[in-house]
């Protein structure tokens, strides 16, 4: 896989999370039979990621993917999980 093909997709999915979401998806569409969107003689994942640098594949709803770092929380430390219970002892 040409990395300039990656580094021009992360530039319309701006994550690497996103990238391979969407990448991965429109993958498997093609391999199932669906219709390219642009003439390409690789193999699906890269004819994706050309599709998607091209932006003729897009997000549905981009803004699930535009999660900032204040909308995660820290576990607190006095935090039980299931299976803790052996380790107390």
């Amino acid at each position: 896989m040409a990395r300039i093909t990656v580094e021009d997709s992360l530039m319309v999915a701006k994550t690497r999370f996103g990238l391979v979401s969407l990448a991965s998806k429109r993958a498997r569409l093609l391999l199932k039979g669906a219709k390219p969107l642009m003439e390409s003689k690789n193999r699906e994942i890269v004819l994706a990621l050309r599709e998607i640098a091209a932006g003729k594949v897009t997000y549905a709803h981009p803004e699930y993917l535009e999660g900032t770092q204040e909308d995660f929380k820290p576990i607190p430390d006095n935090t039980e999980f299931i299976g803790d219970e052996e380790y107390l002892e």
